[in-house]
């Protein structure tokens, strides 16, 4: 993925090659990304944590505005028929053979204006961490309301109801649900960290990677997946954390 010295530095033709991967990666991040149950079990989304970013669907639309609006440029020029909603990629695809006719289109200055601060800004929203994760809906009867409480809130209240409803318990149990979900170390990282679990990346690839006087890894992976990379089961993640913690807590109390 580039950073933003290339989006920086691309021409107006470059910067709309790179729109198809970037809105790819922003619709990673505008989806609620929900971690499998395990394979044979039903999906149930109150089971899951699910992340989600603020900002990155708007992100999304402009860009793709910004493409539409210069094919439908083009199409006006040629008078051909009205070009129908194509996606982000497609039009990557309808523009990139036009790069001469972009470059020297009298609008070429303001579509690489719009394009790079669009692209800058979706650059910003994948680094971003997660801002709110989906807690269920809200129990009381016959409301239904979905409700996003800012990662790391112990309580959250309905905004339709006002019904209080702990994110903790809920956390607990979502997790519990999905203890069997299988992930490379840095989605189970991610989903644990979702849900409120005070965890780390480094401290995670430690227990994967540093081995003990027995020669033994804390952590242990329980496959690979179709890249080759390797698989972590959740509940062991978690399962070795909370043995860290418990450690650390009676070091503390003897210390």
């Amino acid at each position: 993925m580039w950073d933003a010295r290339d989006v920086r530095s691309a021409s107006l033709p470059d910067l709309v090659r790179m729109c198809a991967p970037i809105v790819q990666q922003l619709e990673v991040t505008k989806l609620r990304q929900d971690a499998t149950t395990p394979q044979g079990e039903r999906r149930s989304s109150d089971a899951v944590p699910m992340v989600f970013r603020i900002g990155a669907a708007e992100v999304a639309d402009r860009i793709t505005e910004v493409l539409r609006s210069m094919l439908a440029a083009w199409v006006s020029e040629q008078e051909r028929p009205v070009h129908r909603m194509l996606s982000v990629p497609q039009l990557v695809a309808s523009l990139d053979p036009l790069r001469d006719w972009v470059v020297k289109h009298a609008q070429a200055e303001e579509w690489y204006d719009r394009l790079l601060e669009q692209c800058l800004k979706a650059l910003e929203q994948i680094d971003i961490p997660p801002e709110r994760v989906f807690a269920g809906v809200c129990p009381t009867g016959g409301c239904g309301v979905e409700l996003w409480p800012i990662i790391g809130e112990d309580v959250t209240v309905c905004p339709r109801c006002q019904a209080q409803v702990d994110v903790r318990a809920r956390r607990r149990e979502g997790l519990r649900r999905i203890e069997a979900f299988e992930a490379p170390l840095s989605r189970v990282v991610d989903t644990l960290r979702a849900a409120g679990e005070q965890i780390t990346h480094e401290q995670a690839r430690q227990w994967a990677t540093r081995k003990d006087v027995r020669g033994r890894v804390r952590l242990r992976s329980v496959g690979q997946d179709q890249r080759g990379s390797s698989l972590y089961r959740l509940g062991d993640v978690r399962s070795v954390m909370m043995s860290m913690t418990r450690r650390k807590t009676r070091a503390s109390r003897h210390a």
